[in-house]
């Protein structure tokens, strides 16, 4: 029957280290070596597989962070799969961080194929509840004939969903645009045309 031991078990460990040492007559040096390399050694071991389970938590949390391509190539390793996704001593701020500089540098440049879907939706999810300026109409109007009368109103509610849901990304560069310029606005004119209006110039557009 096992001894039971009040030891904790690196305690142990270095007294099976001593009790070795003393059976084949090592030098106390050597003993300290091999079992302070023993324990560097499990210790990268334990490191590496840390990082491997917050990889997987972080990509389910936080989506992985294509960034890192653009920021430094060493931080990816085919040839270690714990390296990927986050580099060792980089928790989900730096995920984050980097992230948002991605997306940044993507809108920024209107590469809006390379974003990630979830982006794409957040973006829209932003412009569906975007709120107008007080001097100003909110983005995206829509057409509207009542008793012979012309006139337009904010597109709203389902319809408003629909639409961006339907133009998808070519609406980013019409909101940038609409953000920036306060006389820019786009009107939905129609189920399969909408109209781009900048100083009373008009420009129409097929969905």
């Amino acid at each position: 029957m096992d001894k039971f031991s009040l030891l904790s078990r690196e305690q142990e460990t270095k007294k099976v280290f001593f009790q070795l040492g003393k059976k084949f007559k090592l030098p106390l040096d050597i003993i300290i070596l091999v079992y302070n390399s023993l324990r560097k050694s499990i210790y990268h071991d334990r490191s590496l597989q840390m990082n491997f389970h917050k990889n997987i938590l972080s990509a389910y949390l936080c989506g992985p962070p294509y960034s890192i391509f653009d920021i430094d190539d060493e931080f990816f390793n085919t040839q270690n799969p714990f390296q990927y996704r986050l580099p060792i001593g980089k928790g989900n701020e730096w995920l984050i961080e980097t992230d948002d500089a991605r997306k940044e540098n993507i809108f920024y440049h209107g590469l809006y194929n390379d974003l990630k879907p979830r982006d794409i939706i957040n973006k829209q999810i932003e412009i569906y509840g975007a709120h107008a300026r007080p001097e100003r109409e909110k983005f995206i109007l829509k057409y509207l004939v009542v008793r012979g009368r012309e006139y337009t109103d904010t597109l709203e509610g389902m319809e408003r969903i629909r639409f961006i849901d339907r133009i998808g990304i070519d609406l980013f560069d019409l909101y940038f645009e609409y953000l920036d310029n306060s006389d820019f606005n786009i009107i939905r004119y129609g189920q399969d045309t909408y109209l781009e209006i900048f100083n009373e110039i008009e420009h129409i557009n097929m969905l």
